[in-house]
């Protein structure tokens, strides 16, 4: 009884809390965040609050997901007018074994929008290249689109 229990418990933890995290069957791709506050260049740190139309998913500063356009929405932690987090929308073409770094620009605010989503960096991830070279494109670009 208590081994069907804890199944049960598995199974129902696996539905709830689906997980970005790729399996191990080929090449991935990073999403980091935070460590890029610069205010004197008007950079700040994002949070991502949506991923492809989920909000369940665990907080992190790196988030592992396949290759390929993902949507998201990121909030800057510098906060707006009346102290409220904005969030503004953010979509990306993700290259594999590639990591890409983001922020938010509040450098030249806009009538609608207070800041811009920005790609700061873009690396190779060396792990992943290595293991899955004869997967990778020769010809595809390091950096991601941000094309909405």
């Amino acid at each position: 009884m208590r081994r069907r229990k804890s199944l049960a418990m598995l199974v129902v933890s696996c539905v709830c809390v689906p997980s970005l995290a790729l399996a191990d069957d080929g090449p991935w791709a990073e999403i980091g965040v935070g460590g890029q506050t610069d205010a004197k260049r008007a950079q700040y740190d994002v949070m991502v609050a949506v991923i492809d139309g989920s909000m369940d998913f665990p907080d992190r500063s790196v988030y592992r997901l396949a290759p390929g356009r993902h949507g998201l929405r990121l909030a800057s932690y510098k906060r707006g007018a009346g102290g409220a987090m904005t969030a503004q929308p953010l979509a990306l073409e993700l290259q594999p074994c590639m990591r890409y770094v983001l922020a938010a620009d509040h450098s030249r605010p806009e009538p609608q929008r207070s800041w811009r989503p920005r790609v700061v960096a873009a690396e190779p991830i060396a792990k992943c290249a290595k293991k899955y070279a004869d997967r990778m494109s020769p010809t595809a670009s390091p950096m991601a689109s941000t094309e909405p």
